[in-house]
């Protein structure tokens, strides 16, 4: 016979809420996604993002703290969504540098296709908003810093090209990476974001030797 433990109905009531909870997140998140793409940070209207999550509006402040916050965790939920960390984990994991970095640069790529309106829009909110600029510019930081890792790993096993050192060079790569790149020429050449790797590997050829012993 089974016997039930006294806690298993409250255990189970726990898991329920935190399931509510967890979708009550995620209705908000994409409500916050759309109305941030159509009207932008300072027009984003929460009593809207609230209608359409169908929650009040005392709950968005209570799960994010201000619109900041909402618009941090958007960001946050898009690098989630696209498991951007586990990727550039897996390729640093590679032994051969010039694997890894080829790894990282398609892994960008990738990214970058998860959500290619929503990163518009933050490119654009960075740019003229100091408080969304705030919420990307640490993003964009992280992105530029892993690169870094992958060009360190290049540069000891000489790969670079004259007249780039570590910093030029991550510079020049981080750039090149990025989604403004990534978007012009997937735009330009109707093609997928995550599609676009191989090219901007060759343009990386003139800064890092990929192909040759």
């Amino acid at each position: 016979m089974k016997v039930v433990g006294r806690d298993e109905p409250q255990t189970r009531r726990q898991g329920l809420r935190a399931r509510g909870a967890e979708r009550t997140r995620t209705n908000i998140l994409t409500a916050a996604r759309q109305h941030l793409i159509d009207a932008g940070y300072r027009n984003l209207s929460l009593e809207q993002v609230a209608a359409d999550a169908e929650v009040t509006r005392v709950t968005i402040y209570r799960k994010f703290g201000s619109k900041l916050g909402l618009l941090d965790a958007v960001a946050e939920d898009l690098s989630q969504r696209a498991g951007l960390v586990d990727g550039m984990r897996a390729a640093s994991a590679l032994d051969d540098p010039v694997a890894a970095f080829t790894a990282m640069v398609t892994e960008l790529c990738r990214f970058w296709n998860t959500d290619p309106d929503l990163f518009r829009r933050l490119i654009t909110l960075s740019a003229v908003d100091p408080e969304a600029h705030e919420v990307i510019s640490s993003r964009e930081q992280w992105r530029f810093d892993q690169v870094t890792l992958f060009v360190t790993r290049l540069a000891a096993a000489g790969r670079l090209r004259h007249p780039f050192g570590t910093f030029t060079a991550a510079t020049t790569i981080g750039a090149v990476t990025g989604f403004t790149t990534c978007d012009e020429i997937a735009s330009r050449l109707h093609l997928s974001h995550d599609r676009t790797d191989n090219l901007l590997l060759a343009m990386l050829h003139g800064v890092v030797r990929l192909d040759e012993g």
